[in-house]
């Protein structure tokens, strides 16, 4: 591509227009505070690479960390911990990493007793908070319940059920009677994992509807499964598949178009894949999409005239500040240059209105360049019916795949 004089003296000011604070890393699970998340899946999902991403993040923040597995697992859940760069036995150590396996942690003394499990988490979580540790996490991965001989009936009754978590009478770890349902103080992050594989459907919705009786707590179902190629799918792909790709997304502004962002959002989010989203602070795609932790915003606005980051997962950027938004690409890309990252941009018709044609293809170009990585996913959005024929089609050029998605859904043009 030949050298453009304008993209000569963005690079000049790439190194000095974003402070890296603004770009650094955020967390890479949707996990928040005071959250507890159900967790299904079956042996063809890499399980062990949410859990190993889930404990590093809350070590390396200053977390305690309690992991129970599947007995059966006892002899490589410290290998599989430390391929994916933990140091198990540092952090066992000093106590800030507690992993047993599901026998001794509910039948210590080789007998079932839910009572003692509850007493001794409580009593970690009152120690964890005693140590000046920023969270509790807990990760308690029951398998297929092969420990209470698949009677999760129990499980769900005598532990799950126990009042002294969340009962606003009894726990000291409630802060809400409102009618939301009961939410646990912010320094509880937990994790319940449960292999689903040898059930049939009616007893996996038995089992979360009894998870989730009532307003036991603010629990989310997550099917990783389902979610790790939610959007690639969709468009005749595995995970594997879409890395690298960059898509062009031509979308009727009428339609619900933000689902299509929002299932790449759950696919990155299920494979631990860090994924940043670039739009308004008013677009629908950031309404949908905004409680998302594990989503990088950056936000455009035309009350700013310099990057303000707003939180750990937002900044803002002037409005139609074609350089900061190529720095903060930039940024990105260093920051996870060992990784797979997917980049959504939001939308194309703003900055031809805003900015022009001519700046924004020379954005464009040079943005593709920027991305041309195979460990790089992008997914560009366009409202077509905002546009003369002739400038969709200049622009359809510079992508290999393309999709639709109107009111009778999404729909492949080409796919390379």
């Amino acid at each position: 591509m030949p050298e453009l004089p304008i993209i000569g003296s963005l690079r000049q000011k790439w190194k000095r227009s974003i402070p890296s604070n603004i770009l650094k890393a955020g967390p890479l699970l949707n996990v928040r505070e005071g959250e507890v998340i159900i967790l299904t899946y079956t042996s063809a999902a890499d399980k062990m690479k949410i859990f190993s991403t889930f404990i590093r993040e809350g070590l390396e923040n200053g977390d305690a960390v309690a992991y129970s597995y599947p007995d059966e697992e006892s002899e490589t859940v410290r290998a599989e911990l430390k391929d994916h760069g933990i140091d198990v036995e540092k952090y066992e150590k000093d106590g800030t990493l507690r992993m047993r396996s599901l026998t001794k942690f509910f039948m210590p003394n080789g007998k079932l007793d839910f009572e003692r499990a509850v007493v001794d988490a409580l009593n970690w979580w009152t120690e964890a908070k005693r140590r000046g540790h920023k969270h509790a996490r807990g990760i308690e991965d029951v398998g297929n319940f092969s420990f209470v001989n698949g009677q999760w009936q129990k499980y769900v009754k005598d532990y799950w059920l126990d009042p002294r978590w969340d009962d606003p009478n009894v726990s000291e770890w409630v802060t809400s009677k409102e009618p939301v349902g009961v939410v646990y103080v912010p320094f509880l992050m937990e994790i319940t994992a449960i292999n689903v594989e040898r059930m049939m459907e009616k007893q996996v919705t038995e089992l979360l509807e009894a998870f989730g009786r009532g307003n036991v707590a603010p629990a989310r179902f997550i099917d990783l499964i389902e979610d790790v190629d939610s959007f690639s799918r969709s468009i005749g792909l595995d995970h594997e598949g879409l890395a690298g790709r960059k898509i062009l997304l031509e979308f009727d502004p009428i339609s619900d178009y933000e689902k299509v962002v929002e299932d790449l959002a759950k696919e990155s989010m299920a494979n631990v894949e860090p994924i940043s989203v670039f739009t308004s602070s008013i677009s629908p795609i950031h309404t949908r999409l905004a409680k998302q932790p594990a989503i990088k915003f950056f936000l455009t606005s035309i009350s700013v005239s310099t990057p303000e980051s707003t939180s750990e997962n937002k900044v803002i950027l002037p409005a139609n500040n074609m350089s900061l938004i190529l720095d903060a690409i930039s940024g990105l890309l260093e920051t996870h240059a060992d990784a797979n990252v997917c980049f959504v941009f939001h939308d194309l018709s703003e900055l031809l209105t805003s900015m022009g044609q001519e700046k924004t293809f020379i954005f464009l170009r040079h943005a593709l360049d920027m991305l041309s990585s195979e460990k790089i996913t992008g997914l560009f959005l366009l409202n077509a019916s905002a546009h003369e024929p002739k400038l969709i089609s200049t622009i359809r050029e510079l992508f290999s795949n393309q999709l639709t998605y109107d009111e009778n859904g999404l729909r492949v043009v080409k796919i390379s």
